[in-house]
């Protein structure tokens, strides 16, 4: 089957393993038969002839003569079944394929390595037969619709989408979901991998280089709710990637921590000192910031953040819940987690890793981790581009800036900017928590006025 290796990463930014051996796989869809359909996958038949020891484990003696198989001519259904049993477990799974359209046959071996002559195809039929060398090819239709996912159920979870065009999207990922299943994890179909294709549209016909699913480019922890970027093409795999190694990717998180963490006046910076850090910080805004640069990993990490608000709590360290905005300007392995709980003494709330397992933070644990990527912008990954640029210029108006999603700077860089309301878990903890401290303080109120 095909790969294609579509960029080196820089060393100077992390990007997890997951992400690379997803972006290792992406394969360039070539066009299939008839108009509208794109070969995914393929697999050759051996030169030699079928193993007909293989043939006689799935059909008995009677039904091979029957449909007078030999080594070197057989069926479609029953070279399908011999070449992909994983895809094709069953007899009736080769023939639904089938009947749908979703084989092709390459008659001989394809001229030029993995590439299709389209006069030796034809799309295949049930009643087919399949010759030793040829070629056969599962193909798909994603022209104007949604990406094709026959062989999977849907995953039992919302996927939002907050933006979309041909060439990426930034989706919602919700709180507890992995962004890739991992092997042997039990995962199953609760992952965005598995979700993407039910959620994410698929680029129109005629979009350069679209690949065979949407792909996540990078991964937010499987307890982090919020914004995920997903390529659909591979220039724009490439070109994210690319961002995210060098820092033009800015994201904002918020979250709610245990206690009041320390805003000591050494680490205090203006906006524009945060601006020019390189997170997406308002030069111009006369709040304050703080900013830590403790080393992760031996390897430079920096989080500029903010408080909030604070939130009386009868279970929280020094009775404080404190809701924290965090912008990471590098991307080390849980920075933001360990930076709040080692730097500020402040961990998250319901971070069973980082919280130290004190009984103020213990308490919180089964409440789940109240970190979310509610805000990102970063430079369009086509319209910046030669080709994007001639497009985007010929754009109208309303479907150029996407309902004010996209912009178009002042030095002529597309950007997308894309915010997410918090989930309402956030408010309704803050809201318990609060009125259960304020009928407390009554309580107390009432007793002391009773005793006087």
């Amino acid at each position: 089957f095909t790969t294609a290796l579509f960029s080196s990463v820089s060393e100077s930014e992390r990007i997890d393993d997951e992400v690379l051996e997803e972006a290792d796989t992406v394969t360039t869809y070539q066009p299939g038969i008839p108009k509208g359909f794109f070969i995914v996958d393929h697999t050759s038949t051996p030169s030699d002839g079928f193993d007909m020891d293989a043939v006689a484990q799935i059909f008995g003696s009677n039904e091979i003569d029957r449909l007078k198989l030999t080594s070197i001519n057989v069926t479609l259904p029953v070279a399908l079944m011999v070449l992909d049993p994983e895809t094709y477990p069953s007899l009736s799974r080769a023939r639904k394929s089938c009947r749908k359209g979703y084989v092709l046959i390459h008659r001989g071996p394809l001229p030029n390595q993995d590439v299709f002559e389209p006069t030796k195809c034809i799309r295949g039929r049930v009643g087919d037969r399949v010759f030793a060398g040829d070629v056969l090819a599962q193909q798909v239709k994603i022209g104007n619709g949604w990406y094709n996912a026959q062989y999977h159920e849907k995953p039992p979870f919302e996927l939002p989408v907050v933006y979309e065009d041909d060439h990426f999207a930034i989706v919602n990922k919700p709180a507890g979901i992995v962004t890739y299943a991992h092997r042997n994890a039990g995962h199953g179909r609760m992952s965005v991998r598995a979700a993407l294709p039910f959620y994410v549209k698929a680029p129109k016909a005629g979009t350069f280089s679209i690949i065979s699913r949407p792909i996540a480019c990078h991964r937010l922890d499987k307890p982090t709710s919020g914004l995920l970027i997903v390529a659909k093409t591979k220039p724009a795999m490439v070109n994210l990637t690319r961002q995210f190694a060098e820092r033009k990717v800015k994201k904002t998180y918020t979250a709610i921590v245990n206690g009041i963490p320390s805003e000591d006046t050494e680490t205090r910076i203006t906006s524009l000192d945060a601006y020019k850090l390189g997170v997406d910080v308002d030069p111009n805004d006369e709040n304050s910031w703080q900013v830590i640069d403790h080393t992760l990993d031996e390897k430079h990490a920096i989080t500029v953040w903010r408080s909030l608000r604070y939130v009386k709590s009868l279970k929280a360290r020094d009775g404080v819940l404190t809701m924290v905005e965090l912008k990471p300007k590098t991307g080390r392995y849980h920075q933001l987690r360990r930076h709040m709980a080692w730097d500020r003494d402040s961990p998250l709330v319901g971070d069973k890793i980082y919280d130290d397992g004190t009984p103020e933070s213990m308490v919180f644990r089964e409440r789940g981790l109240f970190l979310c990527s509610n805000h990102v912008t970063l430079e369009h990954p086509y319209y910046n581009t030669v080709l994007g640029r001639k497009e985007w210029d010929n754009m109208k108006g309303d479907l150029k800036y996407a309902g004010g999603i996209v912009s178009q700077d002042n030095d002529g860089i597309v950007r997308v900017t894309a915010s997410i309301e918090l989930p309402s878990k956030f408010e309704s903890f803050l809201s318990h928590e609060e009125a259960r401290a304020l009928k407390f303080e009554e309580k107390e109120q009432v007793n002391n006025a009773a005793v006087q």
